[in-house]
């Protein structure tokens, strides 16, 4: 059975937190323009992004952004961002590594290093001074 639109930005939304933690960044900056523009330049490289045909359009960016804002609130999300001064993810389950929640995340359709590639490519979009690393 087919993820429904809120299902795929969720599971995206995740995906992306954890493949930027994989990339030693602890935050990007929260500006919805570039954060936005991030996004859709990762999505229109990513090879996978056929298995969300939610997120389509001019904008898939805006759907990411909005997804980004409801997922401190999912509780159930291994992986969530947080809203402050600089867009934070985090792995939501206390003792976790990025790796185990990668692993938990990861399906038969899109595996741990195919959502490490989706963060890789997130994170080249920004200039140095947008992003915190480790």
């Amino acid at each position: 059975m087919r993820q429904t639109k809120d299902q795929q930005i969720k599971a995206v939304v995740v995906g992306v937190a954890l493949g930027v933690l994989a990339q030693g960044v602890t935050a990007v900056t929260s500006g919805k323009m570039a954060l936005e523009f991030a996004f859709n330049h990762a999505w229109r490289r990513w090879r996978l992004a056929s298995e969300f045909p939610s997120i389509a359009g001019h904008d898939p960016g805006n759907l990411f952004w909005i997804g980004m804002g409801k997922s401190e609130g999912r509780q159930v999300a291994c992986a969530a961002w947080g809203d402050e001064d600089w867009a934070v993810p985090y792995v939501r389950y206390e003792g976790w590594s990025v790796s185990e929640a990668l692993d938990h995340h990861a399906s038969r359709e899109v595996t741990a290093e195919d959502w490490v590639e989706l963060g890789r490519l997130f994170v080249e979009y920004f200039d140095e001074d947008e992003v915190r690393r480790e």
